[in-house]
């Protein structure tokens, strides 16, 4: 009996049931065979990969298209409200929030008032007005007196009309009548700065004839007056004094 071809098949059929069960234990439960449905999770993954890039192109576009269209709000609608914390500047006129820095500081007390332009000068040690012994008496048109007190001499710019002086006790009367191509203001402040430098005060303005301004200054027991009346493109003034004489 010949039995190699029932070897040859047993052969082959055992090799087959080993095939057959190596091939179904290695293969992976989720390897589809092909032609076969994808699982479900696998069907779902693009779907909604899908359906966010659908939105992403939708919100592209509506920014897109904003951009290119015009705001309808008008200017009497209020902006929105921002998280910026800058305050916003008072309006004019209006008192400033409690706890806020005053836009302008004051200064603590008011600046003391200057009555007159010594108080403006330095302090000074000044020599007598007028010392003794005093000049005799005498008056002169178009001139000024040698005897003529240095601190009421005229003023630049000046042309005597009259001088005068007299003398009683210790007194000395002084009398100057001239005219300026300065103003009346600058006639004013040449005698105010020379005064003061020399110790006099400015007192209560004196009573002057209309269109005239006076000015007078007293020191111990001595007093002159400064009168100033506009006269064309200068001035038409006078000086009165009664000057106290001190030992020289």
């Amino acid at each position: 009996m010949n039995t190699r071809p029932v070897t040859v098949a047993v052969i082959g059929v055992v090799a087959s049931l080993l095939l057959g069960g190596c091939g179904a234990d290695g293969a992976s439960p989720d390897t589809a065979p092909p032609g076969a449905a994808p699982p479900e999770s696998a069907a779902v993954a693009p779907s909604a990969s899908k359906q966010a890039k659908d939105r992403k192109d939708r919100s592209g576009e509506d920014r897109a298209a904003g951009r290119g269209q015009t705001s309808d709000r008008t200017d009497d609608e209020p902006d929105a409200p921002t998280d910026s914390t800058e305050e916003p500047a008072p309006a004019p006129g209006a008192s400033p929030s409690p706890g806020s820095a005053p836009a302008l500081e004051m200064p603590e007390a008011p600046e003391a008032t200057v009555s007159s332009l010594s108080e403006l000068l330095p302090p000074s040690n000044p020599a007598p007005l007028v010392a003794t012994p005093l000049p005799r008496a005498a008056s002169a048109q178009g001139r000024l007196l040698s005897g003529f007190p240095a601190a009421l001499r005229p003023t630049r710019a000046t042309r005597v009309q009259s001088s005068s002086v007299s003398p009683s006790d210790d007194r000395l009367q002084v009398g100057l009548v001239a005219t300026s191509s300065q103003s009346p203001a600058q006639v004013l402040l040449a005698y105010r700065t020379r005064l003061a430098r020399r110790g006099m005060t400015e007192t209560a303005t004196p009573p002057s004839v209309a269109g005239s301004q006076a000015a007078a200054f007293r020191r111990d027991g001595s007093v002159v007056t400064v009168t100033v009346t506009p006269r064309g493109s200068g001035t038409s003034y006078s000086v009165h004094a009664s000057l106290r004489a001190e030992r020289g």
